[in-house]
């Protein structure tokens, strides 16, 4: 298969495409939620060390995102060069996810980081060719936001399943009523050890691999670190993407302490979660056709600002008002639907911007810094929660609560976040590349190729 500026996936390509992030992001879940919680309490490690390991970790992948984004694309394998990157990722992720998920009371900050570490690497060798192979599927302005959102509905998707299979299993099949952090990420890690292979093998049977462009050569270890120098738009996506994760990550690291510590109400944690979900999963799709009376950049804003409103809801929530956090969560859910769907597919357009200016076609590259830019703001959200708590004298979940740390649960779920979601409205209400720049672009590279292919 040649990618074309015509190319249209059929709805079965696209869900056999999507289901690999089903269990990928369904296992974020555990990680950005429950899992600093649990090492918390089993491993008695405090919040802020916790949070310190999850960056370090993200820290590696520095070096691991760009390098198997670079690796893939100078890959040659008549299975697809994708693909085999893919096949070679889950047994390493599937492996580390045993270790990860089962923290002893002995267990230390150094095996925390370990097998995060290892974790991440089968994780990254998955998602990055997975994330490259449908940018490179199409290459139609419309057409690729067509398949970031059948994906990245397909990651909300996986989170709401990662909520919704513990809550059913623990608290109505076990009549558990207000599973623990632990229960809840073994739940989840099974969960993600079964989906994740067989959702891989669906993929590679049903979508079409695809060829190199005419002229595309892989880029020098000089050309992959020189992305953001260069690709000016580009960098203004990662750095307003970067903050945006920096305010989702902190606040789904104090959600499951503001639910059942600040508000008393831990056994409404998963209920919470799911209504956060389902609001993606229903609302997202409805962001693509925003995008084309708004284009990308103005929705992703529109999103953010949808997103604000949410947090500030929580900073009024009393304890025992579950009805405002679930208001709040869905209205949360609908706006973090925009600004998952339009980045990666901003990102496709920028690539094609480098390729105009540079002469060099690197989209596993650009993915690569992006993919990373979503992890490494992930994860250090729950390093600016910690130390953010521990200003307030919260240190260790479970703690009593007085005044003051209660308080610095609420901001932490509230106004830091919101506060923070300013920057990338700010950067992107005038990201240069729209509909119109895009088309002049494909136009001047589809010239470009044809004048190769006759020379």
């Amino acid at each position: 298969m040649s990618v074309t500026g015509t190319t249209r996936l059929s709805a079965s390509q696209l869900l056999a495409y999507a289901a690999p992030t089903v269990a990928l992001q369904a296992m974020m879940v555990p990680l950005l939620m429950f899992l600093p919680p649990t090492y918390s309490q089993v491993a008695g490690l405090p919040l802020a060390v916790v949070g310190a390991m999850f960056a370090i970790g993200r820290a590696f992948e520095a070096f691991t995102d760009p390098l198997i984004g670079a690796l893939s694309d100078r890959t040659t394998a008549s299975f697809g060069r994708r693909r085999i990157w893919m096949a070679a990722g889950v047994p390493i992720a599937l492996l580390a996810t045993w270790f990860l998920l089962t923290p002893r009371p002995d267990t230390t900050a150094i095996d925390l980081l370990v097998w995060l570490v290892v974790f991440y690497a089968g994780w990254t060798m998955v998602f990055i060719p997975h994330q490259t192979w449908g940018g490179e599927l199409s290459g139609d302005y419309h057409e690729r936001t067509r398949i970031a959102g059948f994906r990245e509905t397909g990651a909300f998707v996986g989170y709401l399943l990662a909520s919704a299979i513990p809550l059913v299993y623990l608290q109505f099949m076990l009549g558990i009523a207000a599973p623990t952090y632990e229960q809840i990420v073994h739940t989840v890690g099974w969960f993600f050890v079964i989906a994740l292979p067989l959702a891989v093998l669906w993929c590679f049977r049903a979508v079409p691999d695809v060829a190199r462009n005419e002229g595309e050569r892989p880029p020098s270890w000089g050309d992959l670190f020189a992305i953001l120098k260069r690709n000016k738009p580009f960098a203004r996506l990662v750095t307003a993407f970067l903050v945006d994760r920096v305010a989702m990550g902190t606040y789904f690291f104090v959600q499951p302490l503001f639910v059942s510590f600040a508000l008393g109400m831990p056994e409404n944690v998963l209920w919470v979660a799911i209504a956060n979900t389902v609001a993606a999963v229903l609302f997202a799709p409805l962001w693509v056709p925003v995008t084309r009376l708004l284009g990308k950049h103005r929705t992703y804003c529109a999103a953010n600002l949808v997103t604000m409103l949410a947090y500030l809801m929580l900073f009024f929530a009393e304890p025992g008002q579950l009805w405002v956090v679930v208001v709040a969560n869905l209205v949360m859910g609908f706006g973090n639907g925009g600004t998952m769907i339009t980045p990666p597919a901003m990102a496709a357009d920028a690539v094609d911007h480098d390729e105009l200016q540079s002469g060099v076609q690197q989209m596993g590259g650009h993915m690569a810094f992006l993919a990373f830019v979503f992890k490494a703001g992930m994860a250090f959200g729950p390093l600016a929660g910690g130390l953010f708590l521990a200003v307030f004298g919260y240190e260790q979940a479970g703690q009593v609560l007085d005044s003051e740390a209660s308080l610095g649960i609420r901001l932490c779920a509230s106004w830091l976040p919101m506060l923070l979601l300013l920057v990338p409205v700010a950067l992107m209400w005038n990201f240069p590349i729209d509909s119109k720049r895009h088309a002049q672009i494909r136009a001047s590279l589809e010239a470009r190729r044809g004048a190769v292919q006759r020379g």
